[in-house]
């Protein structure tokens, strides 16, 4: 199999979103909707092409053998089981978040070309991220979807919220970069190499036969964990998120959400996860190296405890679902944590990040539902929604219910694993912390539900005004937000989205023991 088909996922994309842009020059304003059919058609060409690629490098002998088969790619790639996982799930949220976003874009007059263009290009960064097997490719991987993800946050050009989401994300992300790429050059300095798999085996690494190499390649790793720390938005690195999410246009939120996230987590898969596996990776070689599950699960604890917390006092349900993305990250963050001490930890992390994907992608879905019609940002659009839009508000319980973990939904079957991996691993004071955290967040989803439910619209609907978030959402519309009380109609574009995200949910839950297998061979194949 030649090199190029290797990368046709990427090829496809690329190719579309470069065709994307050349067709939006030459259609007019109200043609200009075939742009986004035309970057779904292509996003759906490179999901067939990755599972083409599963298919052919399977070999009808199972996953594992896809580890031993694939070549390093130009010596900067690898395809896997780990990097085609992670592609397939990265092309998937591309798929729905386009989806998500065609009436979206439409409504509020954004840019169609630049939209879906830079949309596809991070994707693509986030694939190259996932497959590098090179520090330099990850770095370029990581610019190449930073970049992108810059201007889709500012793509409101008439919204102050919009232009400072993407002025805060800009700063504090290349603030990130500059750390991961000064960690980069720590650890090239002290081992001679930037290739993941020539690090893992060098005699220098594995012996340590130069004094300056454990602090320096140690310090170089922290760098990198403070770097991505902030790309996942990790306490305290997590200070740019709640602004960016609520200030940039929805789709985009829900892309941030799930998207760079779990591609910034795959990263920390390559690079930690040979060092905190079962073969020790540098800790032989390296003094201090034994501190990093420590530091992990300090990370871990933190991070989700602030996220719930602060979530429990937003009003604004694109802050709220920004903390309680900080949270879950938190909880991934366990995985790592236990990784030394229990292999099942990258298994976790991995289907944890395909069920966070599902069930964080649903419940934006219906934020969008309701932007769609000039409302939706704040908790008190949600009253009465439970009659208004009857299947927008069980999908949102839906996703509500994993994203706490009840059974038998993806959520539920995501953190048992991370629950496991902790008591294996002896932490199961971390696994107790994730249980109280757990319970901890259910105060927040719970008073949305609330709102669809149990609180009336008369308040609402007497003194005449409108919820509290549907002026500023609704300002962009022509023809303003819908009176409170009215039914909120969907569209089929969105209506799909959010049916494939709820079954999804389900789907990844009914399947968790083959899925938990699938994660332990592709963490395994790293």
């Amino acid at each position: 199999m030649s090199w190029t088909s290797l990368v046709l996922p990427e090829l496809v994309l690329a190719g579309t979103a470069l065709a994307v842009l050349l067709l939006d020059l030459f259609l007019a304003p109200d043609r200009r909707r075939l742009t986004a059919y035309l970057g779904l058609a292509g996003t759906a060409a490179a999901l067939a092409a990755a599972a083409w690629l599963w298919v052919a490098l399977e070999g009808g002998t199972g996953p594992a053998t896809i580890a031993a088969k694939a070549a390093p790619i130009a010596g900067m790639l690898r395809l896997d089981t780990f990097a085609l996982v992670f592609k397939l799930l990265f092309l998937a949220i591309g798929l729905l978040v386009v989806l998500l976003s065609i009436d979206f874009v439409e409504r509020r007059g954004l840019p169609v070309g630049e939209f879906y263009s830079l949309l596809l290009f991070a994707v693509l960064g986030m694939m190259l991220m996932a497959a590098s097997r090179d520090l330099v490719m990850i770095y370029l991987g990581l610019e190449t979807t930073s970049i992108a993800s810059y201007a889709l946050a500012g793509l409101l050009r008439r919204d102050l919220r919009s232009g400072e989401a993407a002025l805060k994300y800009f700063l504090t992300g290349a603030l990130a970069s500059a750390v991961i790429l000064f960690g980069m050059s720590l650890i090239y300095g002290a081992t001679g190499s930037t290739d993941l798999a020539a690090l893992m085996t060098s005699s220098t690494v594995r012996a340590g036969t130069a004094a300056w190499f454990g602090p320096v390649a140690l310090a170089g790793l922290v760098l990198l964990i403070v770097g991505f720390g902030f790309k996942v938005a990790a306490v305290p690195f997590h200070f740019w998120a709640p602004d960016a999410y609520e200030g940039a246009p929805t789709p985009v939120t829900t892309f941030f959400s799930v998207g760079p996230k779990a591609a910034s987590f795959a990263v920390l898969l390559r690079v930690f996860g040979p060092v905190l596996g079962p073969a020790g990776g540098w800790s032989t070689a390296m003094p201090g190296a034994g501190a990093l599950p420590t530091l992990f699960a300090v990370l871990a604890v933190v991070t989700m405890t602030v996220g719930n917390l602060t979530a429990l006092s937003q009003r604004n349900i694109k802050r709220m679902l920004a903390y309680s993305s900080i949270a879950h990250a938190g909880y991934a963050l366990v995985g790592l944590a236990v990784a030394a001490a229990d292999p099942r930890g990258l298994a976790a992390i991995i289907y944890y990040l395909l069920a966070y994907a599902a069930m964080n992608t649903g419940a934006f879905a219906v934020v969008i539902w309701l932007n769609n019609r000039g409302t939706g940002d704040d908790v008190a659009d949600y009253v009465g929604l439970g009659r208004r839009a009857p299947l927008a508000a069980i999908a949102l319980v839906v996703c509500f219910l994993s994203l706490i973990g009840i059974p038998p939904t993806a959520g539920f079957f995501g953190k048992f694993y991370l629950f496991l991996a902790a008591i294996g691993g002896g932490m199961t004071w971390l696994a107790v912390v994730m249980v109280v955290n757990s319970a901890i967040s259910v105060g927040y989803y719970y008073s949305v539900v609330r709102n669809m439910y149990l609180r009336a619209e008369a308040a609402t609907e007497a003194d005449g005004a409108v919820p509290a978030g549907a002026a500023t959402a609704g300002a962009a519309e022509p023809g303003g937000p819908d009176s409170p009380g009215e039914p909120v109609p969907g569209t089929p574009l969105v209506g799909a989205a959010l049916g494939l995200a709820v079954l999804a949910v389900f789907v990844l839950g009914f399947l968790f023991e083959p899925l938990a297998r699938l994660a332990g061979l592709a963490g395994i194949g790293m």
